[in-house]
């Protein structure tokens, strides 16, 4: 019990967990079942999006002018993998071991030149080399301040001069329908966190300056594992400050990462972005 009371205490804004649950073998392989399911929007967006995505980058990033792309976060490579077949040179960045060899193998299979790399994208180290970077589903919120600081500076670095960077973030009004709960599910079969029957103990918090907490803890009767999912969300003018402070010109704002024509009651927050240097 005390083991169980010390996990569940209220941590400080964007303090890491012990574990990262996508690391956890286990979990790694319902994540990807979440990412190739094709209707719904859990770990990725709904292929549907997806594609109409994919439509709207050759738009705004034709293959002529724009033929290598990074594709931070990559997952299973659910967009690397089309853009590819659209012509793009593609590199594709992940910290899921088990999400980057499904993508490799998926590569293999398909006979599509994509360069998949298991990595932290955090220490991304390349220099001048692309000519549009993808960070999509929001990613960036959910990193700390300081974090979001040296990625998006990375990320400018890894692009080639007139380089593009699509991403997108919560918006203010998704803030503002998350809800502060506390909750507990019995699975006596196993289930997402664990094979062996667990009891999941959930909290979802507001903090201040728009940052939600999702904690989740889960009990077997061999281990309890907290795992922590932050979000931090975004007025337009507070996003354009962050990543125009490295550099970057606005080219265009959007609802989402398919080009939908931006307006204030949207959940999300899109922006292309350009290195001019």
């Amino acid at each position: 019990m005390k083991d169980l009371l010390n996990q569940l205490y209220v941590p400080s804004r964007f303090e890491k967990a012990d574990k990262a649950f996508w690391q956890d073998p286990y979990i790694a392989k319902r994540l990807l079942e979440a990412h190739l399911s094709p209707d719904t929007e859990g770990a990725s967006r709904s292929f549907a999006f997806i594609d109409k995505s994919i439509d709207f980058i050759q738009q705004v990033a034709p293959r002529k002018s724009y033929q290598k792309v990074l594709d931070l976060g990559c997952g299973p490579g659910l967009y690397s993998e089309r853009l590819a077949k659209k012509g793009y040179m593609v590199t594709g960045i992940d910290f899921s071991e088990n999400s980057i060899h499904y993508a490799k193998e998926q590569a293999k299979e398909l006979g599509l030149d994509i360069e998949y790399r298991y990595e932290n994208y955090m220490a991304l180290d390349d220099s001048n080399i692309y000519d549009l970077a993808l960070l999509i589903y929001c990613d960036y919120g959910a990193l700390a301040s300081e974090d979001r600081s040296k990625l998006i500076y990375n990320i400018w670095n890894s692009l080639k001069n007139g380089g593009q960077l699509l991403l997108d973030v919560f918006s203010q009004n998704k803030f503002d329908e998350f809800k502060e709960e506390q909750y507990w599910n019995l699975s006596e079969n196993g289930g997402f966190w664990s094979k062996d029957p667990y009891i999941a103990i959930g909290r979802n918090l507001k903090y201040h300056d728009r940052v939600t907490l999702e904690q989740t803890t889960v009990v077997t009767d061999d281990k309890t594992e907290t795992y922590y999912i932050w979000y931090q969300f975004f007025t337009k003018e507070l996003f354009i400050k962050e990543v125009t402070a490295v550099g970057f010109t606005v080219k265009e704002i959007y609802n989402d990462v398919s080009g939908e024509t931006y307006n204030e009651g949207s959940q999300t927050i899109a922006l292309l972005l350009e290195k001019r240097e």
